[in-house]
């Protein structure tokens, strides 16, 4: 069973999300926070697997969440899972220690494949994401 916080401000998008999630047999929501400072207060007591985080929040944002998380010593996958598909988003939260970066628009379907994915220990991008990663790396170089 695969242990989920949900981290995001908007209450209506956490609701669908938690929904989706649990009509899958191996996955639960253990937790939610709606924002990056109550996330950080419960991380530690809830140990979740995986943490689905928003990008744009009210005060402390998902990158420097993830950023606040990893220093203190949270382990789980951390997928962001955002409207933005801006580049430097996608290479900040990559950096900060995201373990992938979903677009909201996936369908249903997508989200659970993804979250399974995440679960076997792979990097998860949305699609249309993998050519801002690649021409990154190549600029890099």
């Amino acid at each position: 069973m695969t242990r989920i916080m949900l981290v995001d401000d908007h209450p209506m998008m956490r609701r669908g999300m938690r929904q989706l999630i649990e009509m899958q047999d191996d996955l639960q929501v253990i937790a939610e926070a709606g924002s990056g400072e109550e996330a950080l207060a419960i991380a530690a007591s809830h140990e979740p697997d995986m943490i689905l985080m928003d990008l744009n929040m009210k005060g402390m944002d998902g990158i420097h969440t993830i950023e606040a998380l990893r220093k203190n010593g949270i382990t789980a996958c951390i997928l962001m899972v955002t409207v933005s598909d801006n580049d430097e988003d996608v290479i900040a939260a990559l950096r900060a220690g995201a373990d992938g970066y979903l677009l909201k628009d996936l369908e249903p379907e997508e989200l659970i494949s993804a979250l399974l994915q995440a679960e076997r220990g792979q990097l998860v991008l949305s699609p249309q994401l993998t050519r801002i990663l690649a021409s990154t790396l190549r600029e890099e170089k």
